[in-house]
């Protein structure tokens, strides 16, 4: 949730930045391990909604953009993501699917990128291996029963077995 979270412009700025973001970590959650990142000044945070069966195979069904933020927390997500360039939104589904298929992903889950709009990059944030309460609005884009059909992918059903052609209509905000 953004707890511990430093920037650092400068060197002198890093020492500072190290030991406050450890003290933190170390009164908030007894750990004072600290990881080292590059801060992009103008990202664009994006989900992409993945399908996997276990078998190497996965789809996406979209993407949301979760970027308008509060102290680091989600405030309105959109599906589909507004104002992405084409090549852009092949890029973030291919990074989605190809984590998925690799890792042998099988379910339904959601694969977290940061889209620096200064150098077109991405960066993998994470991936939430569960249904997450923003896919309501993935839903309401394709006209899905996501939940449904994570539970026929739990139950053994392949991605062949699945609906997954309609293809995105409108916008939802949640």
């Amino acid at each position: 949730g953004g707890r511990g979270m430093k920037v650092a412009q400068t060197a002198a700025d890093m020492e500072q930045a190290f030991h406050s973001a450890r003290a933190e970590g170390k009164a908030a959650f007894g750990n004072d391990e600290v990881y080292i990142e590059k801060y992009l000044t103008t990202p664009r945070h994006i989900e992409v909604q993945v399908f996997g069966d276990g078998k190497g195979r996965a789809v996406h069904l979209g993407e949301r953009d979760c970027s308008l933020q509060r102290r680091h927390q989600k405030l309105i997500e959109i599906a589909l993501a507004p104002n992405l360039s084409e090549d852009q939104r092949s890029a973030l589904h291919a990074h989605a699917t190809r984590l998925a298929s690799d890792g042998r992903y099988r379910s339904l889950g959601t694969f977290e990128f940061l889209l620096d709009q200064a150098s077109d990059e991405v960066f993998f944030i994470e991936a939430n291996p569960r249904i997450q309460v923003e896919h309501t609005i993935t839903e309401e884009v394709f006209g899905l029963d996501l939940v449904a059909m994570q539970l026929r992918i739990a139950a053994g059903a392949t991605l062949g077995d699945l609906d997954l052609s309609p293809r995105p209509r409108g916008t939802a905000i949640q």
